[in-house]
């Protein structure tokens, strides 16, 4: 399990989510008041950027990604400068018969981490569902924990609408009442994160898991929840009591088995990824030392799903989504990482979301993993005709500059993919061993070249280019000045 250490001291409600290290033990430095970083053990902040993978691992038999080898890694890391993955895992996966857990997936599994491993990509594990459970359509749990009260249903073609069904309503509001007349499904559902993080807490790709995929409040559901969340209706009443609960309970449990991974936690099903509130409680980490929670919301305009198109002037998402988030992370202490955001290239003014999203995600600092790396849809590849791999367009906006690991303390960075220029400044930590590293791709965005300026050797700084990787290095020898760096097309 590579190990993460957290410091904190919020000012202003900006959360950060960035970091990872292969030990336990703390950066030497403090951290300045006013951040909240996550440092490896030279004290590099490190930005995560990548996908999904994958969201048809939930139609397989076997539960894997289809299709996806040690290949799709290298491209992932090296083509698109990829340094995380959100990999599903699924309920049924693990746990298909009850109180039986199938090893042959976990060692299938494994196998996959090895790759990412390979390359240098971070993985968290995420515990996928959609609509509970494939019984009802879609995918998570096995069909022995399925108790929905025995009522009727009946498919709806558009698979979301099924969380408004009665069974569906039911069997949410089953699992999720622990004082109820089932509490072994969450006593499963904990166990089998347990065997999850006792196998791969130690795997060298592994940083964290995600506790469960946009759980929704079952009878609670509201589809005006959507629009405007009233703060004292039911699901504020299910955010704040069953589902705070459930997350303390499962908290509790990986630690029993994993004392430093990260613990991924996402806000209720659909309303708060359209910029509507959370009202979870605050969470609390039993670990010794820093807390290692992490805030991991969703982003989906429904208004441009449902329209097909983006309107700015009419769609209040990405401000409230932006405004609500900070507001959250900041009362629970924990950095931010958006698990899921994405949309069909093709929908009318997607470019324009996709760069305002992204110079959003840039503006706070964020990392994130888009949805998802499957071939077309939503996706940044397909297959042609013939079945050979083509890139799509789409991935020139989403692979763009950005700081993979700082050897001090970022303090804002930007990309202008109209005049391809990256501003970055940060306050370098004068202990620092490790260089900063930022990710350039330069045959993708600068063909003729590149040139830095802030980096001057006179004044004690020098940096270097890994062709390789498309990793700019960049040492700043004791430093403590602020650095501002910036990166543009070469003039010739």
């Amino acid at each position: 399990m590579t190990t993460w250490t957290a410091h904190a001291a919020l000012a202003v409600g900006l959360l950060v989510l960035a970091g990872c290290s292969s030990s336990n033990s703390e950066p030497e430095e403090p951290v300045e008041e006013g951040t909240f970083f996550m440092h490896d053990d030279d004290g590099r902040v490190v930005i995560l950027h990548g996908m999904n993978i994958m969201s048809a691992s939930k139609g397989t038999p076997d539960r894997l990604p289809p299709n996806f080898d040690e290949e799709d890694v290298v491209r992932y890391a090296r083509q698109w400068g990829f340094n995380a993955v959100r990999y599903l895992i699924l309920w049924d996966g693990i746990e298909p018969s009850r109180g039986e857990f199938n090893t042959a997936y976990l060692d299938a599994t494994e196998e996959r981490l090895d790759w990412f491993a390979a390359n240098d990509v971070h993985v968290i594990l995420d515990m996928h569902q959609d609509v509970y459970s494939q019984v009802f359509c879609c995918d998570g749990a096995p069909e022995w924990a399925v108790e929905d009260d025995d009522l009727p249903f009946e498919q709806l073609p558009q698979w979301d609408l099924n969380y408004f069904t009665d069974a569906v309503r039911a069997v949410f509001d089953n699992f999720f009442d622990y004082e109820g007349d089932y509490p072994y499904l969450q006593d499963h559902y904990a166990g089998a994160w347990v065997e999850v993080a006792t196998r791969f807490k130690d795997h060298p790709a592994v940083i964290g898991y995600d506790i469960m995929n946009e759980p929704s409040p079952g009878s609670a559901l509201d589809a005006a929840d959507f629009s405007h969340t009233p703060p004292d209706g039911p699901a504020a009443e299910f955010d704040r009591t069953d589902l705070t609960d459930f997350y303390q309970r499962l908290i509790n449990a990986i630690r029993g088995a994993d004392e430093d991974g990260w613990i991924l936690y996402e806000p209720r099903y659909a309303a708060p990824a359209n910029g509507q509130p959370s009202f979870i409680e605050k969470l609390e980490d039993p670990r010794e030392g820093e807390p290692r929670i992490v805030y991991s919301p969703h982003l989906y305009s429904i208004n441009m799903e449902f329209l097909e198109h983006y309107s700015p002037e009419s769609d209040s998402t990405l401000a409230d989504w932006e405004a609500n988030r900070n507001i959250e992370a900041a009362a629970q202490g924990a950095p931010l990482l958006c698990g899921e955001w994405g949309f069909h290239p093709d929908w009318g003014n997607a470019e324009l979301f996709m760069g305002e999203v992204l110079d959003m995600y840039d503006g706070m600092m964020a990392s994130w993993t888009y949805w998802s790396y499957d071939g077309g849809g939503w996706g940044i590849w397909e297959n042609d005709e013939d079945g050979n791999f083509v890139e799509r367009d789409n991935a020139n906006d989403l692979v763009r500059p950005y700081p993979q690991s700082v050897a001090g303390i970022p303090r804002s960075f930007s990309y202008n993919p109209d005049t391809r220029v990256f501003a970055f400044a940060f306050d370098p930590s004068p202990s620092a061993t490790l260089p900063t590293e930022i990710y350039v791709p330069a045959t993708r965005h600068y063909e003729d070249g590149w040139a830095l300026t802030g980096c001057e050797e006179a004044q004690g700084c020098t940096s270097t280019w890994d062709p390789d990787r498309e990793v700019l290095q960049v040492d700043t020898n004791g430093l403590a000045e602020r650095v501002e760096l910036t990166i543009s097309p070469e003039v010739r």
